[in-house]
């Protein structure tokens, strides 16, 4: 068994403990251990897990018996508790351990199928407890939940990607492969993954794709075009074209349509065609350009337009921006420890930075009302502060900060004693929980928080999780010029789950006079390493 199976039984452990109503402290152990696992750089079968920081002895014998079995005992027990079908329902956003326990024993719904059934039939609303409106959302939620099971976040699909791009590559032939479609775009999330190869012969590159040994099912294996399913069922889809099409091609199979539409229409208007083979006169048919992007987009009297710009917003006639990189951050300004929901110390994390190079780290751990992630309390927080001072001994080259993610709370107050939010370095003021209040009250909730003169960054902006949770329903307008007023940056949340703001509201800040804050709101020491999703 892999460090990755051993997290996700970790994972179910914890998600069938908080469905049989075990302790929390008992639930919060299995939860830092999900994490510790998921982000070890070394193989558990190479070592004793007890040595890990945070395992104990019983939760290193239950990874043994992970490593061993795939399983454990106490899985099984708990297994024969409730049905296993109960795990997939728990996924369903807003669907916790309390709704789903409680429409397994009213209704005897065992599967996210029989959910589907039960709120279609009208059976959700009579649970004691839930109601017209909680049905209502449940339905919306799981309907919400299904389509994005066609999607892919992009973090996941590059990892799913570039091995079988390596492949491709290395094949006799290629002279050139590429990512192509909304993945090469840096979309949020995708749909099919697009390579793209040139070679004067695809037998080499075809095998190389369809024999990889992530393929699980090879749909299609023509001369020039393969369709395989990769894991969860991910189609993936590889291009072969002649070398001196490959710009050409390139440029069509990267897209947006938007983007493309604007640039075809740009050819004919100068008497030319455009498509995935060459850049045409249309007078004589003479190829204009074929070979390179960079000479498709010269001969329309354009700069080469970065593949994450093309989407079709006017684009060909704005000046182009210079993209930020990612050697252009020096730091972090949010994660979280052991003293929280993290599963590293403050050392650690702090060493981690400096090994990547940062000039700064902010520890920001949760503050006190967020029990779920063992907040800190004012007492903690000074308890804290002592630890903070002693590692930054340790790395007198880091500036170390000293912060907190302060809950917004549903009436708009920020969690915390004023006071001692005044004497941190940093104060993130995030939503949690209550992520359903109607529009009007959520905007004034986010926009007292703001206005509170209480916080320097809004994190995470719009809630939203990819895959699990659309965005909160409020005036992101109204926020933004509070948040301009006051003096409060924005966070783009580079976790890959949020990547939140995205593109489209980022923008919108910078056009507000916002200055963004890209942070990784790492847990683990791996998640430091993810500034990069955010940029």
């Amino acid at each position: 068994m892999t460090n990755k199976d051993v997290s996700a039984g970790l994972h179910r452990l914890t998600r069938l403990l908080q469905l049989t109503g075990a302790d929390m402290h008992r639930v919060r152990a299995y939860q830092r251990a999900e994490g510790i696992v998921r982000g070890l750089a070394e193989d558990l079968n190479d070592i004793d897990p007890q040595s890990l920081d945070g395992i104990g002895a019983s939760l290193a014998e239950t990874i043994r018996e992970l490593l061993q079995t795939g399983t454990t005992a106490q899985e099984q027990a708990l297994l024969a508790e409730v049905p296993a079908g109960l795990l997939q329902v728990m996924e369903i956003p807003d669907v916790g351990p309390k709704h789903t326990r409680l429409m397994w024993e009213h209704l005897g719904v065992e599967s996210v199928d029989g959910v589907e059934a039960a709120a279609k039939a009208g059976r959700i609303r009579d649970i004691p407890g839930l109601g017209a409106r909680s049905e209502q959302k449940i339905l919306a939620n799981l309907e919400r939940w299904r389509q994005h099971q066609s999607r892919t976040r992009r973090p996941d699909a590059l990892a799913l990607a570039e091995p079988l791009l390596a492949a491709v590559r290395a094949a006799d032939g290629v002279v050139q492969a590429s990512l192509a479609g909304s993945l090469r775009r840096g979309r949020d999330t995708i749909g099919d993954l697009d390579i793209l190869a040139a070679a004067a012969d695809s037998a080499a590159a075809m095998k190389a794709f369809t024999s990889h040994p992530s393929v699980e099912e090879v749909v299609l294996a023509g001369e020039t075009k393969a369709t395989v399913l990769l894991a969860g069922g991910v189609s993936a889809d590889l291009r072969v074209v002649a070398p001196e099409s490959w710009g050409a091609a390139l440029q069509y199979f990267t897209g947006s349509q938007a983007h493309n539409i604007a640039v075809r229409g740009r050819a004919q208007r100068r008497g030319m065609t455009l498509n995935e083979y060459s850049l045409r006169r249309l007078d004589d048919d003479s190829v204009v350009a074929s070979a390179t992007e960079e000479e498709i987009y010269a001969a329309l009297d354009l700069p080469w337009i970065p593949p994450e710009l093309r989407e079709g917003r006017g684009e060909l006639e704005r000046p182009l921006p210079r993209l930020l990189e990612v050697s252009d951050l020096r730091g972090d300004l949010h994660c979280h420890t052991l003293w929280s929901d993290g599963a590293r110390s403050i050392a650690e994390m702090a060493a981690e930075a400096v090994a990547l190079g940062h000039d700064y780290l902010a520890i920001t751990d949760h503050s006190g009302s967020l029990n779920i992630a063992n907040g800190l309390d004012e007492q903690r927080i000074a308890e804290q502060a002592k630890e903070i001072a002693a590692v930054r001994e340790q790395f007198p080259d880091l500036l170390l900060l000293h912060g907190i993610e302060a809950d917004i709370l549903a009436d708009g107050t920020v969690d915390l004693d004023p006071e001692c939010t005044a004497a941190l370095d940093l104060v993130i003021g995030s939503v949690h929980v209550h992520t359903n209040l109607p529009p009007d009250e959520m905007t004034e909730r986010i926009l007292a928080a703001v206005r509170s003169g209480r916080i320097h960054i809004l994190g995470h902006p719009t809630g939203r999780l990819l895959g699990r949770r659309d965005p909160y329903e409020f005036d992101i307008d109204a926020v933004f010029a509070a948040c301009h007023e006051h003096g409060v940056a924005v966070e783009i949340n580079s976790q890959s789950q949020r990547l939140d703001l995205d593109d489209t509201l980022a923008r919108r800040a910078v056009d507000a006079g916002l200055t963004i804050v890209i942070n990784t709101d790492a847990h683990r020491l791996d998640e430091l390493h993810t500034l990069h999703q955010g940029v």
